[in-house]
């Protein structure tokens, strides 16, 4: 392994380290927050989340496409997130089964 890699490993762990610690601090109500630094933070899940599916509904095939309105339907429908994801899920792998038929 070479410095440079050791390097980038340990930089990464320090940045995870002291991202965790930062959020239990806030979360301990040390820190009042208002006006935008709380609606940022209350809505960053959510913006991560739509980050990291993004790419995949632009490059996916019909299948993702159909179990990605499903998803959003259940989740505006019910009012929640898990019960939305379990069942796109599970909408993805039907419609691909069904696909293969």
């Amino acid at each position: 392994m070479s410095p440079l890699e050791l390097t980038a490993i340990v930089g990464m762990a320090l940045a995870t380290y002291f991202t965790r610690v930062g959020g239990l601090l806030v979360r301990a109500d040390r820190l009042a927050l208002s006006g935008f630094p709380e609606r940022f933070l209350r809505n960053l899940p959510a913006a991560i989340l739509a980050a990291l599916v993004a790419p995949k509904i632009a490059d996916g095939d019909p299948s993702v496409w159909i179990a990605s309105l499903v998803t959003v339907a259940v989740v505006w429908k019910f009012k929640n997130t898990l019960l939305g994801v379990a069942i796109g899920t599970l909408t993805c792998a039907w419609v691909r089964w069904m696909m293969r038929m």
